[in-house]
């Protein structure tokens, strides 16, 4: 099969697998997929903690990213606080009543990552993480 057809059903696949993980804390906490990935950005990525950073970083749309956002913060889950020097950026805080959900999407997260690494030596994951770092750094260039 074509190599670039390889890393685009490989990169689907991904996803999907990364999707059903996730899907069991879905069920149990009543959040969507956008709702949870919300959560374990800013619970995974101190001090970027606003909606724009989870858009860029996470390429996500900007509507569903305020969707999620609201919901999180009418349940109680997500606080916004305007910043001290330039009001119109909110940064965002992850609440007590949220923790629980954050905690088992984190587990998820980490038995996800368990799944996809078996059978790879330490070495080899060094590697791997090395070669999706530089495609990564190239793919921001475009």
């Amino acid at each position: 099969m074509n190599r670039i057809i390889d890393y685009l059903i490989t990169g689907r696949s991904l996803t999907k697998a990364y999707n059903k993980h996730l899907g069991e804390v879905s069920d149990s906490y009543g959040l969507n997929r956008m709702e949870i990935n919300v959560l374990l950005f800013l619970y995974n990525n101190p001090g970027y903690d606003t909606a724009s950073d989870i858009v860029e970083l996470r390429s996500f749309p900007k509507s569903n990213v305020s969707k999620a956002v609201d919901a999180l913060t009418g349940r109680g889950y997500l606080e916004g606080i305007t910043d001290k020097e330039d009001r119109r950026i909110i940064h965002l805080r992850i609440c007590p009543p949220a923790l629980e959900a954050v905690k088992a999407a984190r587990e998820r997260q980490e038995d996800f990552l368990r799944f996809i690494y078996r059978g790879i030596t330490k070495e080899e994951k060094k590697v791997v993480d090395h070669v999706l770092s530089v495609i990564s750094h190239n793919l921001k260039e475009m």
